[in-house]
């Protein structure tokens, strides 16, 4: 190991999402996604050095301290430890040994997008390290296709798209195939009354449920192949409720925020019934019952952070009564760059 300074770092920023089931490849594909969210002062730290020796060592003190060490690029293997990692140095041209070290601020199954943001945060540091300048768009398909070969599944996009596109709240819409359009990313500029006041009223407490989502994406995907209707509606309506979101906020009426996020919630709950339980149901009613007006789960449910929204003068009781209640609640405020290189 050397003790040279790591020549380059990256800092990519986790989301919470308004709404954010709506990016199911094959629903956008056929009718369109639209979502809303926002990226956050927690993040994923990645940094990485040149060793002289030819070996790559991976390093992710935030998993128990856990190192990998593998003789040389040809020895790479999505299926070992740190699979992920390991498929996105497959992608660039590793001819020297290579040192890398990430860890994440949040706990994993928070539900705010942690793997596809290691994966966009490590592919920027390396194409920063190896001079590939890919654009945004390059490094989120990237992070695609490399979830799909090292975790063997794929559902979404907005992780993968949201940290590369910049930093805020933003309006994300996948435009049906049809249209030949893609993906589009809209920041919504807020002024400085309401990024406080936003900042201020969000309540973010992680569950202590840290639980895959597998069986929630995989009953929204098979619903949308074998064109179930019910479920089609449920997405249509939170398409709906993301663009009226886009506008409340675009226009600081913050007191329509909280029975937004209730709805939201309302509709991503008859998706599945695993998408709540009774820890997720206690934290909803302690928050309500102090003072928040509606909040959700980030992420597809069944666990990790809960998002609340409660208005001026409420918002210390929510917090005060979820920790109370043994949530981890987290400050929290909106991070406006995106990701960074340096």
């Amino acid at each position: 190991m050397t003790s040279a300074a790591y020549a380059v770092n990256a800092r990519s920023p986790l989301r919470i999402d308004f709404v954010g089931m709506t990016d199911h490849i094959g629903f956008c594909r056929e009718f369109g996604g639209d979502l809303i969210n926002a990226t956050i002062n927690k993040y994923i730290y990645a940094a990485a050095r040149w060793r002289d020796d030819g070996r790559i060592v991976l390093q992710a003190p935030d998993q128990s301290d856990l190192t990998v060490e593998i003789a040389s690029a040809a020895d790479l293997d999505a299926g070992g430890k740190l699979g992920l990692a390991q498929e996105v140095l497959r992608r660039f041209d590793v001819s020297r040994g290579l040192e890398v070290v990430t860890y994440s601020e949040m706990p994993g199954g928070a539900g705010l997008g942690s793997s596809s943001t290691i994966a966009t945060c490590l592919i920027a540091l390396l194409d920063a390290l190896t001079g590939y300048r890919m654009t945004a768009y390059e490094m989120a398909e990237t992070a695609r296709d490399c979830e799909a070969s090292a975790l063997r599944t794929i559902y979404g996009w907005q992780d993968q798209y949201s940290p590369v596109t910049g930093g805020g709240v933003k309006f994300m819409r996948h435009w049906p195939a049809a249209t030949g359009r893609g993906i589009e990313v809209d920041h919504v500029n807020l002024s400085s009354g309401t990024m406080a006041n936003l900042e201020r009223g969000l309540v973010v407490a992680f569950s202590g449920i840290s639980r895959p989502a597998k069986s929630i994406l995989d009953h929204a995907w098979t619903a949308v192949e074998q064109h179930d209707q019910r479920v089609i509606d449920v997405l249509l309506a939170m398409n709906a409720l993301a663009g009226e979101i886009r506008r409340m906020l675009a226009e600081g009426r913050l007191d329509d925020l909280g029975p937004a996020l209730a709805e939201v919630w309302r509709l991503h709950k008859s998706i599945h019934p695993d998408v709540t339980n009774e820890r997720l149901d206690q934290l909803y009613d302690i928050a309500l019952s102090h003072g928040a007006t509606g909040g959700k789960c980030c992420g597809a449910g069944g666990g990790g952070t809960m998002l609340f929204y409660a208005p001026p003068g409420r918002d210390y009781a929510v917090r005060k009564a979820l920790r109370e209640a043994d949530a981890h609640v987290f400050d929290i405020s909106l991070d406006t760059h995106g990701l960074l290189i340096w």
